[in-house]
C-alpha cells in the first residue's frame, strides 16, 4: 500500500506540475507513458469519487435557513460514513440499492445533518435537492413547538434572549428584526447554539405547532433562523433515514453570498477568513 501510494504521489507530481519534462522519449516510450498517465488518471478519479461518495464531501450552502450557524456562501464539511450509507450518498442518488448499509442508528438530537429532500410528487423539482438542516426529535419522539419554544417529549427548550439585529432577507428584499437567542435543546447532549425569530411572526402557525409523533424511520428537522426556513414544521415533513448523506462538522471556507459558484476569480477577495475551519455546533 505504501508503494502504491508513493507510486501515485510520483505519478500526480509529474502529471500536473511537470517533474520530469524535457526526456527524449522513442515513440514506443511516448505510448507507454500515454497509458502510463491515462491508467493514473483513472485511478485518481475511482479514489476522488469514493473518498467523496462515502468518506467526505463538501456543498456550498445555497439558502439562509440555517443563519447564524451557517450563512449562505458557506461550505460545509460533512462526514459522509457516519450514519452509514445509501444510494444518496452518491451524486445523482442513482437506483442501485435501497435503505441503509451499515447504519448504526446514532443520529443524535442537535446534529447538523446533510440530507436529499424527500420524494414529492407535488414538487418534482426538489427531489435532487440537498438541504441541511438540525436535528430536533427523533424516531419515536413527540416533539410540538409553543410560541417558538420547541417541546420533546414532555420537556421544553431552553431560550435566553441574546440581541436584537437587523437582518436582510434577499429572496424577499425586505429587512426584518431578528430576535437572536441562545437555544439548549431537549434532551439533547449538544451544546446550545444560537437562533432567530422575527418577532412579528411567534404567532406564526409554524411556531406553533401541534405535537405529532416521529414516525420510526424518520427525523423532525427544523433550520436555525426559525422563520425563514421550510423545515418538518412546514412543508418538508419528517426526513426518512434513506435520505441522509451525512453530518455536518465544520465549514472549509466561505464566500460572500453576493459571488456565484462559478466565479471562480471572484473568490479570493470575497473569502470570510474567519469562518475557515469554523466548528459547527
Amino acid at each position: 500500500m505504501k508503494d502504491f501510494l508513493l507510486k501515485l504521489k510520483e505519478k500526480f507530481c509529474k502529471f500536473f506540475f511537470g517533474w520530469g519534462k524535457g526526456e527524449e522519449l522513442s515513440p514506443e516510450e511516448k505510448k507507454q507513458k500515454l497509458r502510463s498517465d491515462l491508467k493514473f488518471c483513472a485511478y485518481f478519479t475511482v479514489i476522488f469519487l469514493i473518498f467523496r461518495f462515502f468518506v467526505y464531501d463538501w456543498y456550498i450552502v445555497p439558502s439562509c435557513s440555517m443563519v447564524p450557524t451557517l450563512l449562505v456562501g458557506d461550505m460545509p464539511f460533512v462526514e459522509k460514513f457516519a450514519y452509514g450509507f445509501s444510494k444518496h450518498n452518491i451524486w445523482f442518488s442513482p437506483n442501485l440499492f435501497s435503505g441503509r448499509c451499515f447504519f448504526k442508528n446514532n443520529v443524535k438530537r442537535g446534529e447538523i445533518i446533510v440530507f436529499k429532500h424527500p420524494y414529492s410528487k407535488e414538487h418534482p423539482e426538489y427531489n435532487d435537492l440537498n438541504l441541511i438542516k438540525r436535528v430536533i426529535a427523533l424516531p419515536g419522539d413527540k416533539v410540538s413547538v409553543n410560541n417558538g419554544i420547541i417541546r420533546v417529549n414532555g420537556v421544553d427548550a431552553q431560550l435566553t434572549f441574546k440581541k436584537e439585529v437587523n437582518y436582510f432577507d434577499y429572496p424577499t428584499g425586505q429587512t426584518y428584526i431578528i430576535n437572536r437567542y441562545e437555544e439548549k435543546l431537549p434532551l439533547s447532549d449538544a451544546p446550545s447554539h444560537t437562533v432567530g425569530y422575527i418577532d412579528e411572526m411567534r404567532f406564526s402557525d409554524a411556531n406553533n405547532f401541534e405535537e405529532v409523533t416521529v414516525p420510526e424511520g424518520h427525523y423532525f428537522v427544523m433550520g436555525d433562523n426559525r422563520d425563514c426556513s421550510r423545515d418538518s414544521r412546514c412543508g418538508l415533513g419528517f426526513i426518512p433515514a434513506e435520505n441522509l448523506m451525512g453530518k455536518a462538522i465544520f465549514t472549509v471556507y466561505s464566500i460572500d453570498k453576493g459571488v456565484k459558484l462559478w466565479e471562480f476569480w471572484r473568490w479570493f477577495q470575497n473569502i470570510r477568513y474567519d469562518r475557515i475551519c469554523k466548528p459547527l455546533k
